[in-house]
C-alpha cells in the first residue's frame, strides 16, 4: 500500500489510544491485546509519515500532529457510522423521500390523514404533496416527477399500476332553504328538473361522467345551471342557493353556513372512486412501504357495493 493510505481499523485503534492515553485500556476497549494494537499504530504512523503519539513505559500523549489527526479521525469515523446507519434505515424504508401527486378532492380528508400518519410512523421519510389534475398525475408518474399518485382516472394505460383505495357513495349537497332540504325520504327522482350544480367537463371529467351516467340510468334530467371543476367550488355555489349537487361523502368536511348534506339512496354502481397509481418496475423499499400505508389509511373509505 502506498504511503499516505491507511485503513479504517487503524483509525479506530488510534482514536481508542488517543482517548484512553493507555495502550492497555485501549486494547481492552477494542477487545484485543496490546502487541497487535501497537503494530496497528506503528503502521498508521508509517503510512501518514507522522509521529502521532509520544509514548514511554508509563505515559502516552498526543503530539501536535496527533491532536490534529485525532479530530479528523473522529469526524471520519462518525460520518462513516452515520453513513452505515442511513444505509440500513434506507434498506428498511425508514428514510427517503416521496413525492405524492393528488387530485384536489383528495385534499379534504385523504391527504391530511396520509401526512399525519407518515409524520407519526415514518418521521424520517420526507413527503412532498403536489396538487394536480387527474391526467397530470399520470403524466407525472410516467416522467418520474412523482413516486405515487392519487387520481380518479380509472384506466391509465401502459406501465401504470393502480389500486382502488376510495369507493364511497355520493351525498346530496343542498341549500338549507331549498324546499326538498327537509323532505324525509329523498330519492334521486325528486330532483328531476331541479337546478343542478355540475362538475365541469374539462377538469371535473370523472365525477361529471359518473353523475351523468347516474341521471341517465335513473331517467331524470336536472336543470344544469352552472358547472365547476373542483368540489369546493361546487359546494360554494350550492351554499349561495344556486342549486343542488351530488358530491363524494368525504367532501362533507367542507362546512358552510347555508348548506346541508343528506344521505340519498342511489344505485350502488355509482360511487366516487379514487386510485393509488405507481409506475411499474420502479419499486423501492420506501415507496412500497408508503404505498402499503396509504392503502391501509384509506381502507376505511373503500366501502363495498
Amino acid at each position: 500500500m502506498a504511503q499516505g493510505q491507511f485503513e479504517y481499523f487503524q483509525m479506530r485503534c488510534f482514536v481508542a489510544v488517543a482517548e484512553e492515553l493507555s495502550f492497555r485500556r485501549a486494547a481492552d476497549r477494542l477487545n484485543m491485546t496490546q502487541p497487535p494494537l501497537s503494530r496497528q499504530i506503528k503502521i498508521l504512523e508509517e503510512r501518514v509519515n507522522l509521529r502521532l503519539l509520544e509514548r514511554s513505559n508509563r505515559h502516552v500523549s498526543l503530539t501536535s500532529a496527533g491532536e490534529s489527526f485525532y479530530k479528523s479521525a473522529v469526524d471520519i469515523i462518525q460520518r462513516s457510522e452515520h453513513a452505515v446507519l442511513n444505509a440500513r434505515q434506507a434498506e428498511r424504508g425508514d428514510t427517503g423521500s416521496i413525492a405524492l401527486g393528488f387530485v384536489p378532492s383528495a385534499a379534504f380528508r385523504f391527504m391530511p390523514l396520509i401526512a399525519q400518519r407518515m409524520a407519526a410512523e415514518m418521521p424520517k421519510v420526507s413527503l412532498t404533496p403536489i396538487e394536480m389534475m387527474g391526467y397530470e398525475v399520470i403524466e407525472a408518474q410516467r416522467s418520474g416527477r412523482i413516486d405515487l399518485g392519487l387520481t380518479r382516472m380509472e384506466n391509465p394505460r401502459g406501465d401504470i399500476e393502480r389500486t382502488r383505495v376510495i369507493h364511497e357513495p355520493f351525498v346530496l349537497a343542498i341549500p338549507k332553504r331549498h324546499p326538498l332540504a327537509k323532505k324525509v325520504d329523498l330519492t334521486i327522482s325528486d330532483f328531476d328538473g331541479e337546478p343542478f350544480i355540475s362538475f365541469a367537463k374539462d377538469r371535473g371529467g370523472y365525477l361529471k361522467e359518473t353523475l351523468d351516467a347516474l341521471f341517465y340510468a335513473c331517467n331524470i334530467l336536472p336543470d344544469t345551471v352552472l358547472g365547476a371543476s373542483q368540489t369546493h367550488a361546487v359546494i360554494s355555489l350550492v351554499n349561495h342557493g344556486l342549486g343542488f349537487a351530488l358530491v363524494p361523502r368525504s367532501a362533507q368536511v367542507i362546512q358552510m353556513e347555508n348548506i346541508v348534506y343528506r344521505e340519498i339512496e342511489l344505485p350502488t354502481q355509482f360511487r366516487s372512486d379514487m386510485y393509488l397509481v405507481s409506475r411499474s418496475g420502479r419499486n423501492s423499499v420506501v415507496r412500497d412501504r408508503v404505498k402499503r400505508l396509504i392503502i391501509e389509511i384509506l381502507g376505511q373509505f373503500r366501502e363495498e357495493d
